[in-house]
């Protein structure tokens, strides 16, 4: 494992790696999960890393059990120079989830590209966006194609509730299907709910009667307002499928 990482490696020079963050409570969650998804990437975007994928997880477990980490974000970092294992705190709170985000419009409008499909160190747009949705006043934003189909949050995948029926983007979008996505579409098969994936476009959001977000360390969290729209505080689907998480 390294922790200086030397200017000329490719992550110095021109921000390309990868990186998966995975909620660690009593042991890691969803592990498998989120070291295929950065493998799979490795190949896909033809990263150079060279470390064996079960190599890798033993490294994580046995710094996890060596550091007693739990209630953490755990970091994984692989670059051409080799990898990182860092931890910090997760940030929601029950005041977060009881009221829910308020979300803007990311300034940023995003065209076709294989790298929004994936995790990697290339996060300016990401952070410049979470900046800009808290320097004006809300929790984060939502990225838009150039078409105005909405994509994603800067670090969220987001869905929309209308009667009993779940909406979320296509994944044909230029987006980064999360892991806690996955887990929200196994629990829809699970209770025979019906979840549409669709190009959903900025002005048809007052449609809609309820809104979530989802990642690895949150979870899901409601969406209180996009902009100028109100959304339900309560959704009874919403909880059915949250009580699934538990």
């Amino acid at each position: 494992m390294k922790n200086n990482i030397s200017f000329n490696s490719n992550l110095s020079k021109f921000g390309i790696g990868l990186f998966e963050t995975i909620k660690i409570e009593n042991e890691p969650i969803d592990f498998d999960l989120h070291m295929n998804r950065l493998y799979n990437s490795v190949k896909d975007l033809n990263i150079k890393f060279d470390v064996d994928k079960n190599i890798l997880k033993e490294e994580v477990l046995m710094y996890i059990k060596n550091n007693n980490i739990k209630n953490k974000a755990l970091r994984i970092t692989l670059f051409d120079e080799g990898y990182n294992i860092s931890i910090r705190d997760i940030i929601y709170n029950d005041k977060m989830y009881n009221e829910g985000f308020k979300l803007t419009i990311s300034p940023i409008k995003r065209g076709d590209s294989i790298i929004y499909r994936h995790k990697t160190t290339n996060y300016f747009e990401n952070i410049y966006t979470k900046e800009y949705a808290i320097n004006n006043g809300f929790d984060d934003a939502i990225f838009l194609s150039t078409e105005d189909k909405i994509l994603e949050c800067s670090m969220c995948n987001i869905f929309f509730i209308k009667e009993d029926k779940i909406y979320t983007p296509t994944d044909e979008l230029p987006i980064l299907n999360g892991i806690m996505k996955k887990r929200i579409e196994d629990i829809c098969i699970e209770l025979n709910v019906e979840i549409v994936k669709k190009e959903i476009y900025i002005d048809e959001i007052d449609e809609f009667e309820f809104s979530f977000l989802t990642n690895s360390l949150m979870g899901v969290m409601k969406v209180k307002l996009i902009e100028n729209t109100k959304y339900n505080n309560d959704n009874i689907l919403f909880k059915k499928i949250t009580s699934k998480l538990i």
